[in-house]
């Protein structure tokens, strides 16, 4: 099957040829990503560094070339942009890295000239590298089709849901058969949940979210976070949303009180954001409440944005947990309680945290299905 190229690509551990119509890659293997740099912060390969064979302006210039001279003149361009002391040092890096990294591979888009011309260069050094056949380009196919067929698939999903605040993620990292979807993404997940830290490329959090996938194929099922189709500007792929909403799910029940200190430490005191001062946390946050102001409603929106603003200015605790407890009642519960009721058959437990633990920790689908 055309699927199976990419799960052979992460998981088995086999034999290398150059000359096989598969070269066969562990996940944890490093690679050598020969392509302008804008093409790889589109996307690469996981635990792969960017060595470009040519950097953004060359290959521009080529690109030129080939569309206005042809095939040939566009070659005779790029060994003469890349030569002399040039050339020389994109070998030795090259070389370097290899020299680091046992199994290295290299690769380009379609597995082409780049990554051709690359590997000569580096076996005339009298050093052995692998090469990827059919490049990038058959890995994100396969990737895609992989995503898009995983509705399809046999393996147990289990959603753990539980309302705003109520400590979901700090279960997800529990447990080894967990996908940690916000933290792939650099997001927690709401209008509030950016962590400071960039959110990767959208290809790239599908490589990302597929390598862990991959990897925890083996479990008896697969626990992760209920989300939305959307965390942050990150896009769950193909049809793995629709996987989770047809999913077991195990609802972690946690009272307002619990709920709104929890996101009180987390988003004011400690938040994940801490490169912000706070000043630029509360206009992160009165931009955050503007982004919701249509679904939560005027009156709603004045009546947090107020003291919202005011525990800021006199740092008072009970005045931040106030707001949280408007926002949670007003909004982000009223929601969940919607979506939940659509899947409300789908429950198989529910419970504080150390129930919710106890069941996990016990959960086996080779048994019958525990039902509440």
């Amino acid at each position: 099957m055309e699927s199976d190229y990419f799960v052979i690509l992460y998981i088995n551990i086999l034999n290398y040829s150059v000359n096989n119509k598969n070269i066969i890659l562990n996940n944890l293997y490093p690679s050598i990503d020969l392509r302008s740099p804008n093409e790889y912060k589109k996307g690469t390969i996981p635990n792969s560094i960017n060595l470009p064979i040519l950097n953004d302006a060359e290959f521009h210039e080529i690109g030129k070339t080939f569309r206005s001279k042809g095939k040939k003149a566009a070659i005779d361009l790029g060994y003469k942009l890349v030569s002399g002391k040039i050339k020389t040092n994109r070998i030795d890096s090259w070389i370097k890295f290899i020299l680091e990294n046992n199994n290295c591979f290299i690769f380009c888009y379609r597995g082409g000239l780049r990554s051709q011309i690359a590997y000569e260069w580096i076996r005339s050094r009298g050093v052995s590298v692998n090469r990827l056949e059919y490049g990038y380009k058959k890995y994100r196919q396969q990737l895609l089709l992989m995503h898009q067929n995983i509705k399809n698939y046999a393996e147990r999903w289990v959603i753990l849901g539980g309302y705003t605040g109520s400590g979901k993620t700090d279960i997800i990292k529990n447990y080894q058969c967990s996908i940690d979807l916000e933290s792939i993404a650099n997001h927690r997940g709401s209008a509030f949940g950016k962590t400071g830290i960039e959110q990767p490329s959208q290809s790239n959090f599908e490589s990302l979210v597929s390598k862990e996938y991959l990897l925890k194929q083996k479990s008896k099922f697969l626990l992760m976070e209920d989300e939305s189709r959307f965390i942050g500007k990150a896009m769950l792929p193909g049809k793995w949303y629709d996987k989770m909403q047809i999913s077991d799910i195990i609802l972690l029940e946690s009272d307002l009180v619990e709920r709104s200190n929890r996101i009180y430490n987390n988003y004011v005191k400690n938040p994940a954001n801490s490169k912000l001062n706070v000043n630029e946390l509360h206009s992160y946050y009165l931009s955050a409440l503007s982004k919701i102001r249509k679904r939560l409603g005027d009156n709603h929106y004045q009546t947090i944005k107020n003291i919202l603003n005011i525990a800021f200015d006199s740092s008072d605790k009970k005045l931040h947990i106030k707001w949280i407890k408007i926002l949670l009642e007003k909004y982000y519960d009223r929601m969940y309680d919607y979506k939940l009721n659509l899947r409300a058959k789908q429950i198989i437990f529910k419970g504080n945290e150390a129930d919710c633990n106890d069941f996990i920790s016990n959960l086996n689908f080779e048994k019958k299905k525990l039902i509440l």
